[in-house]
């Protein structure tokens, strides 16, 4: 067997998530399904981790497993597969890797960026692209919230419960981030080794309560002092953010 490592860009706009759902139109079954049309088998495609319904990518990455007697060499894959995908979905590049590499557990870092439009009248182009939220926002204030969240943490205060999986720690190690401003757009980047579900959403929801004048700094610093003893409830729409680059 060989193992293919992909990198995929997608609008996550008209996806439910990254993951297979019963018949739901997701990114990994769109993969699959083109993956089995290239080679008439079922493959199954390991992504770097999950992305919710509506949230976009413009580095994802995953692997798959292949016969070597496929004999295609990754420009042909890169082809096949852009031609058998829906347009939203784009193979940016494809190579061949050793065995033990893993899209999720080989990760070492993941960066996120967050795209907020604060104008009073959002453009066609941008919808379901950015959080459209026109409001003023205080940039200096955004990035003083913002760099609390740097730094090893317990963030239960900034995870979202997904059913009955429950992640072993809650504690996650944010290298930096990058805040932008110009006009009436504001952008939010996020590295770090890992993000628990919806928690880059709900770290951008908060800073920008705080920003707005909504809620004191103060309490995002007793959120991160008493992790998990009150739960952050603004968490940010998933029109605006995308999954930039996953670090090996």
């Amino acid at each position: 067997m060989e193992r293919i490592k992909i990198v995929i860009a997608y609008d996550g706009s008209n996806y439910k998530g990254w993951q297979i759902q019963p018949g739901e139109r997701t990114v990994q079954n769109s993969l699959e399904s083109a993956i089995k049309k290239i080679t008439g088998a079922d493959v199954r495609v390991q992504g770097s981790g999950r992305t919710d319904t509506g949230v976009h990518a413009l580095g994802q990455v995953a692997h798959y497993e292949i016969s070597k007697e496929s004999r295609m060499d990754p420009g042909e894959w890169q082809r096949a597969l852009n031609v058998n995908l829906p347009k939203s979905i784009r193979i940016l590049s494809v190579e061949k890797v050793p065995l033990d590499f893993h899209a999720r557990f080989s990760a070492k870092a993941k960066t996120y960026r967050y795209e907020v439009d604060t104008s009073p009248v959002l453009f066609p182009h941008q919808v379901d692209r950015v959080w459209h939220h026109p409001s003023k926002i205080d940039d200096e204030v955004l990035k003083a919230a913002c760099q609390l969240y740097v730094g090893r943490h317990d963030f239960a205060s900034f995870a979202g419960n997904r059913g009955n999986s429950i992640p072993t720690s809650t504690e996650r190690t944010i290298f930096s981030i990058d805040v932008e401003s110009h006009q009436d757009t504001v952008s939010m980047s996020f590295s770090g080794n890992g993000f628990l579900y919806k928690m880059v959403r709900l770290l951008v929801g908060a800073a920008v309560r705080v920003a707005e004048g909504r809620e004191d700094i103060e309490w995002i610093k007793e959120m991160l002092q008493d992790p998990g003893k009150n739960k952050c409830q603004y968490c940010a729409k998933p029109d605006g953010l995308y999954l930039v680059e996953v670090s090996y």
